[in-house]
Protein backbone atom coordinates (compact mmCIF):
# COMPACT_ATOMS: atom_id res chain seq x y z
CA UNK A 1 0.00 0.00 0.00
CA UNK A 2 1.49 3.36 -1.06
CA UNK A 3 0.57 6.48 0.83
CA UNK A 4 -0.22 9.83 -0.85
CA UNK A 5 3.32 10.89 -0.13
CA UNK A 6 4.62 7.84 -1.95
CA UNK A 7 5.81 5.93 1.12
CA UNK A 8 4.71 2.45 2.14
CA UNK A 9 2.39 2.86 5.12
CA UNK A 10 2.91 -0.41 6.93
CA UNK A 11 0.87 -3.57 7.27
CA UNK A 12 -1.86 -3.94 4.63
CA UNK A 13 -5.06 -4.75 6.48
CA UNK A 14 -8.68 -5.03 5.39
CA UNK A 15 -9.96 -3.16 8.47
CA UNK A 16 -7.63 -0.27 7.73
CA UNK A 17 -8.60 -0.35 4.05
CA UNK A 18 -12.25 -0.07 5.08
CA UNK A 19 -11.43 2.85 7.37
CA UNK A 20 -9.46 4.57 4.59
CA UNK A 21 -12.39 4.35 2.19
CA UNK A 22 -15.33 4.72 4.59
CA UNK A 23 -17.53 7.64 5.50
CA UNK A 24 -17.03 9.85 8.55
CA UNK A 25 -18.71 8.64 11.71
CA UNK A 26 -19.44 10.35 15.00
CA UNK A 27 -16.44 8.80 16.75
CA UNK A 28 -14.08 10.19 14.11
CA UNK A 29 -15.54 13.69 14.35
CA UNK A 30 -15.20 13.45 18.14
CA UNK A 31 -11.50 12.58 17.76
CA UNK A 32 -10.91 15.52 15.41
CA UNK A 33 -12.62 17.97 17.78
CA UNK A 34 -10.69 16.75 20.82
CA UNK A 35 -7.38 16.89 18.96
CA UNK A 36 -8.18 20.45 17.83
CA UNK A 37 -8.86 21.40 21.46
CA UNK A 38 -5.47 19.96 22.38
CA UNK A 39 -3.60 22.05 19.78
CA UNK A 40 -5.60 25.11 20.83
CA UNK A 41 -4.15 24.82 24.34
CA UNK A 42 -0.66 25.44 22.93
CA UNK A 43 -1.82 28.63 21.22
CA UNK A 44 -3.71 29.82 24.30
CA UNK A 45 -0.66 29.36 26.51
CA UNK A 46 1.78 31.06 24.14
CA UNK A 47 -0.42 34.09 23.58
CA UNK A 48 -1.42 34.40 27.23
CA UNK A 49 2.20 34.40 28.37
CA UNK A 50 3.02 37.08 25.81
CA UNK A 51 0.23 39.32 27.08
CA UNK A 52 1.00 38.97 30.81
CA UNK A 53 4.79 39.13 30.38
CA UNK A 54 5.11 42.90 31.09
CA UNK A 55 3.02 42.60 34.26
CA UNK A 56 4.88 39.49 35.36
CA UNK A 57 8.29 41.09 34.81
CA UNK A 58 7.27 44.25 36.66
CA UNK A 59 6.07 42.34 39.73
CA UNK A 60 9.08 40.02 39.84
CA UNK A 61 11.56 42.76 38.99
CA UNK A 62 12.78 41.14 35.77
CA UNK A 63 14.50 42.92 32.89
CA UNK A 64 13.52 42.68 29.26
CA UNK A 65 16.58 40.51 28.66
CA UNK A 66 15.48 38.15 31.42
CA UNK A 67 12.03 37.79 29.91
CA UNK A 68 13.59 37.17 26.52
CA UNK A 69 15.62 34.35 28.04
CA UNK A 70 12.44 32.86 29.51
CA UNK A 71 10.67 32.95 26.13
CA UNK A 72 13.69 31.39 24.40
CA UNK A 73 14.02 28.64 27.01
CA UNK A 74 10.33 27.83 26.57
CA UNK A 75 10.95 27.21 22.88
CA UNK A 76 14.04 25.12 23.71
CA UNK A 77 11.80 23.01 25.97
CA UNK A 78 9.30 22.73 23.13
CA UNK A 79 12.04 21.56 20.77
CA UNK A 80 13.01 18.83 23.24
CA UNK A 81 9.40 17.95 24.04
CA UNK A 82 8.51 17.32 20.41
CA UNK A 83 11.38 14.85 20.13
CA UNK A 84 10.63 13.17 23.46
CA UNK A 85 6.90 12.65 23.08
CA UNK A 86 7.13 11.36 19.50
CA UNK A 87 8.76 8.00 20.36
CA UNK A 88 6.61 7.80 23.51
CA UNK A 89 3.47 7.95 21.35
CA UNK A 90 4.78 5.28 19.01
CA UNK A 91 5.72 3.01 21.90
CA UNK A 92 2.80 3.42 24.31
CA UNK A 93 0.03 4.90 22.18
CA UNK A 94 -1.27 8.24 20.96
CA UNK A 95 -3.77 8.61 23.80
CA UNK A 96 -1.29 8.17 26.70
CA UNK A 97 1.14 10.58 25.02
CA UNK A 98 -1.56 13.24 24.64
CA UNK A 99 -2.67 12.80 28.26
CA UNK A 100 0.90 13.08 29.57
CA UNK A 101 1.82 16.09 27.43
CA UNK A 102 -1.36 18.04 28.23
CA UNK A 103 -0.95 17.19 31.93
CA UNK A 104 2.65 18.44 31.86
CA UNK A 105 1.61 21.65 30.17
CA UNK A 106 -1.28 22.20 32.59
CA UNK A 107 0.69 21.59 35.78
CA UNK A 108 3.56 23.87 34.85
CA UNK A 109 1.29 26.60 33.51
CA UNK A 110 -0.35 26.62 36.95
CA UNK A 111 3.04 26.68 38.69
CA UNK A 112 4.12 29.61 36.50
CA UNK A 113 1.53 31.73 38.30
CA UNK A 114 2.88 30.69 41.72
CA UNK A 115 6.67 30.85 41.45
CA UNK A 116 8.37 33.73 43.32
CA UNK A 117 11.76 33.91 41.56
CA UNK A 118 13.47 34.12 38.19
CA UNK A 119 15.13 30.72 38.49
CA UNK A 120 11.90 28.90 39.25
CA UNK A 121 10.13 30.79 36.48
CA UNK A 122 12.78 29.59 34.02
CA UNK A 123 12.25 26.01 35.19
CA UNK A 124 8.44 26.10 34.98
CA UNK A 125 8.38 27.64 31.49
CA UNK A 126 10.99 25.20 30.21
CA UNK A 127 8.97 22.23 31.49
CA UNK A 128 5.70 23.75 30.24
CA UNK A 129 7.35 24.07 26.81
CA UNK A 130 8.12 20.34 26.81
CA UNK A 131 4.44 19.59 27.28
CA UNK A 132 3.31 22.25 24.80
CA UNK A 133 5.14 20.83 21.79
CA UNK A 134 4.55 17.27 22.87
CA UNK A 135 0.85 17.53 22.07
CA UNK A 136 1.36 17.99 18.34
CA UNK A 137 3.11 14.74 17.47
CA UNK A 138 0.44 12.42 18.85
CA UNK A 139 -2.57 14.69 18.17
CA UNK A 140 -1.72 14.99 14.47
CA UNK A 141 -0.80 11.29 14.25
CA UNK A 142 -4.12 10.34 15.84
CA UNK A 143 -6.03 12.66 13.51
CA UNK A 144 -4.40 11.20 10.42
CA UNK A 145 -5.08 7.64 11.61
CA UNK A 146 -8.81 8.25 12.03
CA UNK A 147 -9.28 10.18 8.78
CA UNK A 148 -10.30 8.53 5.50
CA UNK A 149 -7.65 8.84 2.81
CA UNK A 150 -9.61 11.43 0.84
CA UNK A 151 -9.84 13.72 3.90
CA UNK A 152 -6.55 13.04 5.66
CA UNK A 153 -4.75 16.21 4.69
CA UNK A 154 -7.90 18.26 5.26
CA UNK A 155 -8.45 17.02 8.82
CA UNK A 156 -4.78 17.35 9.77
CA UNK A 157 -4.73 20.96 8.57
CA UNK A 158 -7.96 21.77 10.44
CA UNK A 159 -6.58 20.31 13.68
CA UNK A 160 -3.27 22.12 13.16
CA UNK A 161 -5.21 25.38 12.72
CA UNK A 162 -6.25 24.94 16.34
CA UNK A 163 -2.93 26.53 17.33
CA UNK A 164 -3.49 29.99 15.78
CA UNK A 165 -7.15 29.81 16.76
CA UNK A 166 -6.06 29.16 20.34
CA UNK A 167 -3.63 32.07 20.14
CA UNK A 168 -6.46 34.39 19.11
CA UNK A 169 -8.66 33.07 21.93
CA UNK A 170 -5.82 33.40 24.43
CA UNK A 171 -5.26 37.02 23.49
CA UNK A 172 -8.94 37.91 23.87
CA UNK A 173 -9.23 35.96 27.13
CA UNK A 174 -6.18 37.72 28.59
CA UNK A 175 -7.42 41.15 27.50
CA UNK A 176 -10.81 40.64 29.16
CA UNK A 177 -9.39 39.23 32.39
CA UNK A 178 -6.72 41.92 32.79
CA UNK A 179 -9.31 44.69 32.69
CA UNK A 180 -10.33 43.91 36.26
CA UNK A 181 -8.13 41.10 37.60
CA UNK A 182 -4.55 40.15 38.41
CA UNK A 183 -2.34 38.63 35.68
CA UNK A 184 -2.20 35.34 37.57
CA UNK A 185 -5.88 34.72 36.79
CA UNK A 186 -4.95 34.47 33.10
CA UNK A 187 -2.65 31.55 33.89
CA UNK A 188 -5.17 30.00 36.27
CA UNK A 189 -7.73 30.05 33.47
CA UNK A 190 -5.25 28.47 31.08
CA UNK A 191 -4.56 25.69 33.59
CA UNK A 192 -8.31 25.22 34.17
CA UNK A 193 -8.88 24.83 30.43
CA UNK A 194 -6.06 22.28 30.35
CA UNK A 195 -7.67 20.32 33.19
CA UNK A 196 -11.02 20.38 31.37
CA UNK A 197 -9.44 19.04 28.18
CA UNK A 198 -7.70 16.28 30.16
CA UNK A 199 -11.07 15.23 31.59
CA UNK A 200 -12.63 15.17 28.11
CA UNK A 201 -9.71 13.11 26.78
CA UNK A 202 -10.01 10.57 29.60
CA UNK A 203 -13.74 10.21 28.98
CA UNK A 204 -14.07 10.52 25.22
CA UNK A 205 -10.80 10.05 23.33
CA UNK A 206 -10.14 6.52 21.98
CA UNK A 207 -6.81 5.05 20.93
CA UNK A 208 -5.89 4.79 17.26
CA UNK A 209 -7.13 1.55 15.63
CA UNK A 210 -4.09 1.60 13.34
CA UNK A 211 -1.79 1.80 16.36
CA UNK A 212 -3.61 -1.08 18.09
CA UNK A 213 -3.28 -3.29 15.01
CA UNK A 214 0.35 -2.33 14.52
CA UNK A 215 1.11 -2.84 18.22
CA UNK A 216 -0.32 -6.36 18.16
CA UNK A 217 -2.01 -6.08 21.58
CA UNK A 218 -5.41 -5.24 23.15
CA UNK A 219 -7.62 -7.49 21.01
CA UNK A 220 -10.84 -6.82 22.91
CA UNK A 221 -10.20 -3.08 22.92
CA UNK A 222 -9.64 -3.14 19.16
CA UNK A 223 -12.83 -5.17 18.57
CA UNK A 224 -14.93 -2.60 20.46
CA UNK A 225 -13.32 0.28 18.60
CA UNK A 226 -13.86 -1.28 15.18
CA UNK A 227 -17.55 -1.85 15.96
CA UNK A 228 -17.89 1.84 16.89
CA UNK A 229 -16.40 2.62 13.49
CA UNK A 230 -19.06 0.48 11.85
CA UNK A 231 -16.68 -2.40 11.10
CA UNK A 232 -17.29 -6.03 12.02
CA UNK A 233 -13.93 -7.30 13.39
CA UNK A 234 -14.49 -10.75 11.85
CA UNK A 235 -15.62 -9.40 8.48
CA UNK A 236 -12.86 -6.80 8.53
CA UNK A 237 -10.25 -9.51 8.76
CA UNK A 238 -9.04 -8.93 12.32
CA UNK A 239 -8.01 -12.37 13.47
CA UNK A 240 -6.34 -13.41 16.72
CA UNK A 241 -3.16 -13.87 14.69
CA UNK A 242 -3.34 -10.26 13.56
CA UNK A 243 -3.59 -9.03 17.13
CA UNK A 244 -1.35 -11.16 19.29
CA UNK A 245 -0.13 -10.93 22.83
CA UNK A 246 3.44 -10.30 21.74
CA UNK A 247 4.69 -6.72 22.30
CA UNK A 248 5.79 -4.77 19.27
CA UNK A 249 9.47 -4.07 18.54
CA UNK A 250 10.82 -1.02 20.33
CA UNK A 251 11.13 2.09 18.16
CA UNK A 252 13.81 4.70 18.74
CA UNK A 253 14.16 8.38 18.03
CA UNK A 254 16.27 7.48 14.99
CA UNK A 255 13.81 5.02 13.43
CA UNK A 256 12.59 7.72 11.01
CA UNK A 257 16.05 7.72 9.40
CA UNK A 258 15.93 4.01 8.58
CA UNK A 259 14.48 2.07 5.64
CA UNK A 260 15.15 4.79 3.10
CA UNK A 261 13.27 7.47 5.06
CA UNK A 262 16.39 9.50 5.97
CA UNK A 263 16.43 11.95 3.00
CA UNK A 264 12.68 12.53 3.24
CA UNK A 265 12.87 13.12 7.01
CA UNK A 266 15.70 15.62 6.58
CA UNK A 267 13.85 17.50 3.82
CA UNK A 268 10.64 17.55 5.87
CA UNK A 269 12.50 18.96 8.88
CA UNK A 270 14.11 21.68 6.74
CA UNK A 271 10.71 22.54 5.25
CA UNK A 272 9.17 22.93 8.70
CA UNK A 273 12.16 24.94 9.94
CA UNK A 274 11.99 27.52 7.12
CA UNK A 275 8.19 27.77 7.20
CA UNK A 276 8.05 28.17 10.97
CA UNK A 277 10.90 30.69 10.90
CA UNK A 278 8.93 32.80 8.42
CA UNK A 279 5.80 32.68 10.57
CA UNK A 280 7.68 33.57 13.75
CA UNK A 281 9.45 36.48 12.09
CA UNK A 282 6.14 37.93 10.91
CA UNK A 283 4.57 37.51 14.35
CA UNK A 284 7.49 38.93 16.35
CA UNK A 285 9.07 41.58 14.12
CA UNK A 286 6.47 42.65 11.55
CA UNK A 287 4.83 45.32 13.77
CA UNK A 288 8.24 46.75 14.73
CA UNK A 289 9.38 46.92 11.10
CA UNK A 290 6.16 48.72 10.16
CA UNK A 291 6.58 51.19 13.03
CA UNK A 292 10.15 51.92 11.93
CA UNK A 293 8.79 52.53 8.41
CA UNK A 294 6.49 55.31 9.60
CA UNK A 295 3.25 53.49 10.39
CA UNK A 296 1.42 54.21 13.63
CA UNK A 297 1.12 51.57 16.35
CA UNK A 298 -2.56 51.18 15.50
CA UNK A 299 -1.82 50.66 11.81
CA UNK A 300 0.89 48.13 12.64
CA UNK A 301 -1.57 46.24 14.86
CA UNK A 302 -4.21 46.13 12.11
CA UNK A 303 -1.59 44.92 9.62
CA UNK A 304 -0.55 42.19 12.05
CA UNK A 305 -4.20 41.20 12.46
CA UNK A 306 -4.58 40.98 8.65
CA UNK A 307 -1.59 38.63 8.54
CA UNK A 308 -3.06 36.42 11.29
CA UNK A 309 -6.52 36.29 9.72
CA UNK A 310 -5.08 35.33 6.34
CA UNK A 311 -2.92 32.68 7.98
CA UNK A 312 -5.73 31.00 9.95
CA UNK A 313 -8.19 31.09 7.03
CA UNK A 314 -5.66 29.48 4.69
CA UNK A 315 -4.70 26.81 7.24
CA UNK A 316 -8.28 25.57 7.29
CA UNK A 317 -8.22 24.80 3.56
CA UNK A 318 -4.55 23.87 3.07
CA UNK A 319 -5.06 20.16 3.66
CA UNK A 320 -8.02 20.08 1.28
CA UNK A 321 -5.87 21.72 -1.39
CA UNK A 322 -3.13 19.11 -0.85
CA UNK A 323 -5.72 16.30 -1.00
CA UNK A 324 -7.31 17.77 -4.13
CA UNK A 325 -4.35 19.04 -6.16
CA UNK A 326 -1.28 17.40 -4.61
CA UNK A 327 1.66 18.83 -2.71
CA UNK A 328 3.63 20.06 -5.72
CA UNK A 329 0.74 22.14 -7.05
CA UNK A 330 -0.22 23.49 -3.62
CA UNK A 331 2.67 23.97 -1.21
CA UNK A 332 5.46 24.94 -3.63
CA UNK A 333 3.51 27.75 -5.40
CA UNK A 334 2.15 28.99 -2.05
CA UNK A 335 5.63 29.35 -0.57
CA UNK A 336 6.98 30.97 -3.75
CA UNK A 337 4.17 33.56 -3.74
CA UNK A 338 4.71 34.10 -0.01
CA UNK A 339 8.32 35.06 -0.72
CA UNK A 340 7.12 37.40 -3.48
CA UNK A 341 4.51 38.96 -1.17
CA UNK A 342 7.05 39.58 1.59
CA UNK A 343 9.39 41.21 -0.92
CA UNK A 344 6.50 43.45 -2.07
CA UNK A 345 6.01 44.68 1.51
CA UNK A 346 9.23 46.63 1.07
CA UNK A 347 7.49 48.86 -1.47
CA UNK A 348 4.25 49.57 0.40
CA UNK A 349 5.66 52.11 2.88
CA UNK A 350 3.20 54.93 3.44
CA UNK A 351 0.26 53.09 1.85
CA UNK A 352 -1.71 51.50 4.67
CA UNK A 353 -4.44 49.96 2.49
CA UNK A 354 -1.95 48.17 0.23
CA UNK A 355 0.03 46.99 3.26
CA UNK A 356 -3.11 45.43 4.75
CA UNK A 357 -3.83 43.55 1.52
CA UNK A 358 -0.26 42.32 1.07
CA UNK A 359 0.02 41.33 4.75
CA UNK A 360 -3.11 39.18 4.45
CA UNK A 361 -1.62 37.51 1.35
CA UNK A 362 1.62 36.82 3.22
CA UNK A 363 -0.41 35.20 6.01
CA UNK A 364 -2.53 33.15 3.59
CA UNK A 365 0.40 31.79 1.59
CA UNK A 366 2.50 30.90 4.64
CA UNK A 367 -0.60 29.38 6.27
CA UNK A 368 -0.93 27.02 3.31
CA UNK A 369 2.77 26.21 3.54
CA UNK A 370 2.75 25.58 7.29
CA UNK A 371 -0.42 23.51 7.39
CA UNK A 372 0.46 21.68 4.18
CA UNK A 373 3.83 20.71 5.67
CA UNK A 374 2.03 19.13 8.63
CA UNK A 375 -0.25 17.23 6.26
CA UNK A 376 2.83 15.88 4.49
CA UNK A 377 4.33 14.77 7.80
CA UNK A 378 1.15 12.93 8.75
CA UNK A 379 1.09 11.16 5.38
CA UNK A 380 4.79 10.37 5.07
CA UNK A 381 5.57 8.08 7.97
CA UNK A 382 4.24 4.54 8.54
CA UNK A 383 2.14 3.96 11.67
CA UNK A 384 4.97 2.43 13.66
CA UNK A 385 7.02 5.68 13.57
CA UNK A 386 4.39 8.28 12.66
CA UNK A 387 4.37 10.07 16.01
CA UNK A 388 8.19 10.10 16.07
CA UNK A 389 8.33 11.51 12.55
CA UNK A 390 5.85 14.28 13.29
CA UNK A 391 7.82 14.96 16.47
CA UNK A 392 10.98 15.54 14.42
CA UNK A 393 9.12 17.90 12.09
CA UNK A 394 7.62 19.79 15.04
CA UNK A 395 11.00 20.01 16.75
CA UNK A 396 12.56 21.48 13.62
CA UNK A 397 9.73 24.02 13.47
CA UNK A 398 10.30 25.02 17.10
CA UNK A 399 14.03 25.37 16.46
CA UNK A 400 13.19 27.72 13.61
CA UNK A 401 11.14 29.77 16.06
CA UNK A 402 14.15 30.01 18.39
CA UNK A 403 16.75 31.22 15.91
CA UNK A 404 14.77 33.35 13.44
CA UNK A 405 13.84 36.27 15.77
CA UNK A 406 17.48 36.46 16.92
CA UNK A 407 18.75 36.69 13.35
CA UNK A 408 16.24 39.38 12.42
CA UNK A 409 17.12 41.32 15.57
CA UNK A 410 20.75 41.43 14.44
CA UNK A 411 19.69 42.61 10.96
CA UNK A 412 17.47 45.37 12.34
CA UNK A 413 20.24 46.56 14.64
CA UNK A 414 22.36 47.15 11.52
CA UNK A 415 20.00 49.86 10.29
CA UNK A 416 19.09 48.35 6.92
CA UNK A 417 16.33 49.90 4.81
CA UNK A 418 12.86 48.34 4.86
CA UNK A 419 13.10 47.13 1.26
CA UNK A 420 16.35 45.28 1.99
CA UNK A 421 14.96 43.83 5.21
CA UNK A 422 11.91 42.41 3.44
CA UNK A 423 14.08 41.11 0.60
CA UNK A 424 16.14 39.25 3.19
CA UNK A 425 13.05 37.92 4.96
CA UNK A 426 11.73 36.62 1.63
CA UNK A 427 14.64 34.18 1.46
CA UNK A 428 13.10 31.97 4.14
CA UNK A 429 9.88 31.03 2.28
CA UNK A 430 11.84 30.87 -0.99
CA UNK A 431 14.17 28.27 0.53
CA UNK A 432 11.11 26.47 1.91
CA UNK A 433 9.63 26.31 -1.60
CA UNK A 434 12.83 24.78 -2.98
CA UNK A 435 12.92 22.23 -0.17
CA UNK A 436 9.23 21.37 -0.72
CA UNK A 437 9.91 20.77 -4.42
CA UNK A 438 12.85 18.52 -3.55
CA UNK A 439 10.67 16.63 -1.06
CA UNK A 440 7.93 15.96 -3.61
CA UNK A 441 10.52 14.86 -6.18
CA UNK A 442 12.12 12.48 -3.66
CA UNK A 443 8.76 10.93 -2.69
CA UNK A 444 7.92 10.35 -6.35
CA UNK A 445 11.22 8.59 -6.92
CA UNK A 446 10.59 6.45 -3.85
CA UNK A 447 7.11 5.60 -5.09
CA UNK A 448 8.43 4.61 -8.52
CA UNK A 449 11.12 2.46 -6.91
CA UNK A 450 8.55 0.72 -4.66
CA UNK A 451 6.26 0.12 -7.65
CA UNK A 452 9.09 -1.35 -9.68
CA UNK A 453 10.03 -3.68 -6.82
CA UNK A 454 6.43 -4.85 -6.39
CA UNK A 455 6.08 -5.56 -10.13
CA UNK A 456 9.41 -7.35 -10.22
Amino acid sequence: MIMPGGVPSGTEHSAIAALDQGRLRAIQIRVFVLCALVTMLDGIDNQSIGVVAPLMSAELGLSTAAMGLIFSLTQVGATIGALAFGPFGDRFGRRPAIILSVSTMTVFTLLTALVPSFGLLLATRFLAGIGLAGVFASALALTSEYAPTRLRGTMVSVVYAGYPAGAALGGVMAAVILQQHDWRLVLYMGAALGALVIALILLLLPESPRFLIEAGTHRERLDRLLMKLGLDPAAAGVSPAAVSSQPRPRQSLWSVFEGGLAPLTVLLCLLNLFVSATTKIMVVWFPSILADSGFSISQAAFSQAAFNIGCVAAMLIAGWLVDRFGALRTIVPALFFDALSIWCLGFTAGNFAVTIIVASLVGAFIGIGASGAQALAAQLFPVRVRSTGIGWATSAARFGQVISPLLVGVVLAGGMSASRIYAGLALSPLLAALVAAAFVHATRRREEKARAQSEG
